[in-house]
């Protein structure tokens, strides 16, 4: 039986990705930080060296973008050495990786939606972490997938879509950024598309490795996203009151890290190669919220 180590197995996306795999009858090894430190390439090359590994699906991340900027030295470890210790023990044994990267390395001044050919760009330091995880990922020779996903939500772990839930149990008024324009995308999609390719790469004669955009539909801005979740969050009486959404822009927020205006992205390549359609994310909003 064929086994997969799972990094950043107790996130958002990480644990959705085990529960699918186990459901596929693959065997786990599920790592958190505790149980495998990335950012050391010799705890990388000890597990490795120790157990046979057939794939690696990387969920590992430093997510928390405006402490990032405050931290850059532990997300650039994270987000980038952690990637590039993966990316050289799997071209040195000819394991392939799936890797998570984000929307906002499409943080270049244009206009959604974006294209994986077009040129590339941040402003923060979480995005040029992640940048730079994918660029030592591909500079490794390794046969990768890497799938950029944008404003992940799911059941597990802290989003956007519970903190709006959490904020309006207590308040009639949520003040949201309208100058940001994207696509929701539910884990637990981007984790049954993950094992879906998981499953192609060690079952078929795979040979679509490179990156790929994936998100869900349709796009929205922010502000318009946080109506929506309090809306279903209404109507399933997680809330019980109407709560008013005031739009600001991001300037009026004053969040330390600057987020990309436009991060819709085009995820033609992804539906082409895989044959998989993308996910509706109004579907995933009364799962997650229920498991509040």
């Amino acid at each position: 039986m064929k086994q997969i180590l799972v990094t950043g197995a107790k996130g958002q996306v990480g644990l959705e990705v085990c529960e699918r795999l186990l459901f596929l009858g693959y065997r786990v090894i599920a790592c958190g930080h505790a149980e495998l430190d990335i950012t050391s390439d010799n705890e990388v090359t000890s597990l490795f060296d120790s157990t046979q590994i057939d794939l690696v699906i990387n969920c590992a991340a430093y997510t928390a973008v405006d402490k990032a900027e405050d931290e850059e030295k532990a997300a650039y470890a994270v987000n980038a050495l952690g990637p590039k210790n993966l990316a050289a023990e799997c071209r040195s044994r000819d394991i392939p990786l799936i890797h998570i990267s984000t929307d906002y390395v499409y943080d270049n001044g244009k206009s959604g939606p974006h294209t994986e050919e077009e040129s590339l760009n941040t402003r923060c330091v979480y995005g040029k972490t992640k940048l730079f995880g994918e660029r030592f990922i591909l500079d490794s020779g390794c046969r990768a997938v890497i799938l950029r996903a944008s404003w992940i939500f799911g059941r597990y772990g802290k989003n956007f879509v519970k903190a709006m839930a959490n904020l309006a149990s207590s308040r009639d008024t949520l003040k949201v950024v309208c100058d940001e324009l994207g696509n929701p995308t539910p884990a637990r999609a981007l984790s049954d598309d993950i094992c879906f390719i998981a499953d192609s790469i060690l079952t078929k004669d795979f040979d679509s490795y490179g990156i790929y955009n994936y998100c869900g539909y349709p796009e929205i801005v922010r502000n318009d996203f946080a109506r929506v979740i309090l809306d279903k969050a209404q109507s399933i009486g997680i809330i019980s009151h109407d709560v008013n959404v005031l739009p600001i822009t991001s300037e009026e927020f004053g969040a330390k890290a600057k987020r990309p205006a436009d991060s819709r992205m085009n995820c033609d390549s992804f539906a082409k190669t895989f044959r998989r359609n993308l996910p509706d994310w109004r579907e995933y909003l009364e799962e997650t919220l229920r498991g509040l």
